[in-house]
């Protein structure tokens, strides 16, 4: 049977300090009546020997008990330098460093509910003994608790591979606790290894976006950083977001994406309508971007326009011998309501255009409907990129203006003023010096893009903004996944970091999709928050999607925060253990039937089990800045502290 453990008790007096004062006497005593009464000089040495022992045996014990103690003050705020971290990096390997720590245990656990029944003055030293050790902190007076760091003596890099964070991380801390630290010391390393970064912030945090470019420097490649800004137009890389597509449908399930309409089959119909407009944008050789994309759907009339301009080609190239068929069309219907066409079946498609009509009747009943019919009779076939346009106008007028109803608002965020420019640029304008950037050229060149969305003085816009930009890096990631990046060997993996700032500001269907599916293009999410209610919001009060969403984080990293509902999810994560409680009882008592024994005491002490949270969520209002918990790879718990990084 395994030998049972002592309790242990950190804070108990230090009993051990007066054994060995009493041995060294000891020691002492018997070496002085040596000299005094002549004793042989072997029983000396015995007695010398064994009460020396017992006086190092006694103070190793005390040792260890005084600097687990001493531990509790925990750690003073440390700065590391850029050029020191770059010497380290060749020596962690494949794995990314978050500073110092250790992993936590049940042992800590016990130790931590030892402390917590405790008063502030019982836990740390006195401040003479702080002077005489030469420590200049007061721990008492530190924000947050300080010996939480110190449960544990000795501490560690840790290192989390690389291997595991393709699960994506989900960082949760308040205001001025942790994260924006925490971003800088990841982001340089990133920065340092050659990943592409793509940081999105909704507050355009004016430090983030420093942190950014001077990582980028720190590296030796300046020129590797790029920014998007609304309020920083002139100094903002023009992003074309609707550059990469391989297929029509691609483009429309971006714009879906991006919608905000919770009925699924009205979704459809505005895919359907977005890949018709696209697909004859494409067929008549007009550029595909926001604005264009607008300017084609925003009316009845813009999508007659883009129609007739896509019939003019078609019977000008592969339909030219039909154009007597159009002149007669043209005749008939200058002398008859535009709503029958003569007597005939067919009811004419009503449009502001005599010529279009014609065209779309002559298209609707002289072409053939697919290959067979056409290799059959000898005619063109009717192309599907001209049927989508018409079969809009054929739709219900409306079905088309609560169609464009969700549509157009989004479009118009997203082409209003300066982002006019920034996300529709205009390639043909040789005066405009700004770049032009896309995802994929982004990703390519292994870029730390910045993009603040300014949700502050636009939250739809910046919402919009963020959607659009995340869809754009799904379809890169598909691409990706599919194809890889031209120019990659294998030798080396490619990594795509997204780093969420405010998750509430930035969640949408677009960032789902990449930690749901973005792991096989190499894509790592980052997601940032302040709370798991703030989560919750961004959903619309269902609790169980925000779940669902940081179900798909297998690492997390978490500093200070007094929200209720992420101390228990953090608790949740943790799981449960069972820790040792100690617990003592007396009574006393009196009697008069017994002489000289009226009275009676009773003590008693045990020691016994209770199951418990791994780490005590009310530690984590008390965590001091710049310290975290981790879980990283859904099982390895950690307890660590980040330095400060200098960009030197």
């Amino acid at each position: 049977m395994k030998k049972a453990k002592p309790f242990e008790q950190i804070l108990r007096p230090l009993y051990e300090a007066r054994a060995v004062i009493a041995w060294t006497v000891s020691a002492v005593w018997c070496l002085t009546w040596a000299f005094v009464l002549e004793f042989g000089g072997y029983a000396i040495f015995m007695l010398v020997a064994m009460s020396g022992l017992m006086a190092a045996w006694r103070f190793h014990a005390a040792h260890q008990l005084a600097r687990m103690k001493l531990s509790l003050i925990g750690k003073p705020l440390s700065f590391i330098s850029t050029s020191q971290l770059a010497k380290a990096l060749p020596s962690m390997g494949n794995n990314l460093w978050l500073g110092w720590g250790y992993r936590w245990e049940p042992r800590h656990t016990r130790r931590a509910y030892e402390v917590m029944k405790r008063d502030l003055a019982e836990i740390y030293p006195p401040s003479w003994v702080l002077r005489f050790l030469g420590e200049k902190r007061d721990p008492a007076t530190e924000r947050g608790m300080q010996w939480i760091h110190g449960l544990e003596q000795q501490e560690q890099d840790v290192l989390a591979p690389f291997d595991s964070l393709k699960g994506h991380c989900a960082v949760v801390a308040t205001t001025g606790a942790l994260k924006t630290r925490l971003v800088s010391l990841i982001l340089y390393q990133l920065a340092s290894r050659g990943d592409t970064v793509i940081v999105i912030d909704p507050k355009g945090d004016p430090e983030l976006r420093e942190i950014c470019r001077s990582c980028a420097a720190a590296t030796g490649e300046p020129e590797r950083f790029l920014m998007m800004h609304p309020a920083f137009a002139s100094q903002s890389t023009r992003m074309d977001l609707l550059k990469n597509w391989d297929r029509v449908s691609q483009v429309a399930s971006r714009v879906s994406l991006v919608l905000s309409a919770e009925d699924s089959t009205f979704k459809d119909f505005c895919w359907n309508a977005v890949h018709s407009i696209t697909n004859g944008m494409k067929y008549i050789g007009r550029r595909v971007n926001i604005v264009s994309l607008k300017t084609a759907m925003q009316s009845r009339v813009s999508v007659e326009r883009l129609t007739e301009e896509a019939l003019t080609k078609f019977f000008k190239t592969d339909g030219a011998e039909f154009s007597d068929q159009i002149s007669q069309e043209i005749a008939k219907l200058g002398f008859s309501s535009p709503k029958q066409g003569r007597g005939k079946p067919s009811v004419v498609v009503e449009t502001g255009s005599v010529e279009l009509t014609a065209m779309i009747q002559v298209f609707n009943r002289d072409l053939a409907e697919d290959h067979a019919e056409a290799r059959r009779k000898g005619i063109p076939e009717k192309l599907e990129e001209i049927k989508g346009l018409i079969a809009i106008l054929e739709a219900d007028k409306q079905w088309f203006g609560k169609m464009i109803v969700s549509i157009t608002p989004m479009l118009t965020k997203l082409s209003t003023d300066d982002l006019r420019g920034l996300l529709s640029p205009d390639y043909e304008d040789l005066d405009d010096k700004r770049p032009i950037m896309d995802m994929m050229r982004v990703v390519k060149g292994k870029h730390i893009l910045y993009v603040g969305t300014d949700t502050l003085a636009d939250p739809s816009v910046g919402h919009a903004l963020a959607a659009m930009l995340l869809a754009d890096g799904s379809a890169v990631a598909a691409e990706i996944y599919n194809h890889g990046v031209e120019g990659d060997d294998g030798s080396t993996p490619r990594r795509i970091h997204v780093m969420v700032d405010e998750w509430g500001d930035v969640m949408c269907e677009p960032l789902i999709q990449q930690a749901n599916k973005g792991r096989g293009a190499g894509i790592f999410i980052w997601a940032l928050g302040q709370t798991l209610s703030d989560l919750v919001d961004a959903f619309g009060g269902n609790k169980s999607k925000a779940l669902r969403f940081m179900g798909n984080m297998n690492n997390m990293i978490v500093g200070a925060t007094q929200d209720a509902a992420t101390m228990e999810m953090v608790s949740e994560k943790f799981g449960m253990t069972a820790i040792q409680v100690r617990s003592q009882s007396q009574s006393t008592g009196s009697k008069t039937e017994d002489t000289g024994l009226e009275f009676s005491v009773n003590r008693a002490e045990s020691i016994s089990e209770t199951k418990t949270e791994l780490f005590p969520p009310s530690l984590l209002p008390g965590m001091p800045d710049l310290q975290y918990v981790a879980m990283l790879n859904r099982s390895e718990f950690i307890k660590g502290r980040i330095p400060v990084l200098q960009m030197k």
